[in-house]
């Protein structure tokens, strides 16, 4: 059941996509999975609303490491990028300096 994320969707504004936050802690997008870099490795929200398919590769494949990301740390990273089965991971990458929080 998307409805929640549909919703939240719908308020992005001018945004290309949200950023869900539970609990205080960053999730995933409404279509993605995430990783932050943050200048030695990748981090990925070990709490994410989907465990996807693509995140358990890069995980079993030590390419990201799973940690509870905070939103008020968001800052502190320098990239993040947007992965799921179909959007290889590195496809979707941004500076973290244009997610607007």
């Amino acid at each position: 059941d998307r409805r929640v994320l549909d919703e939240a969707f719908a308020l992005r504004g001018q945004a290309d996509d949200v950023l869900i936050v539970r609990h205080g802690l960053l999730t995933d997008t409404s279509i993605a999975n995430i990783a932050l870099w943050d200048g030695c490795e990748w981090h990925t929200p070990a709490r994410p609303l989907l465990e996807g398919t693509q995140r358990r590769h890069l995980l079993d494949t030590g390419q990201i490491k799973e940690t509870d990301i905070p939103a008020a740390s968001l800052g502190s990273y320098r990239h993040i990028r947007l992965f799921n089965a179909l959007i290889p991971f590195g496809e979707v990458e941004l500076p973290v300096s244009q997610v607007l929080y």
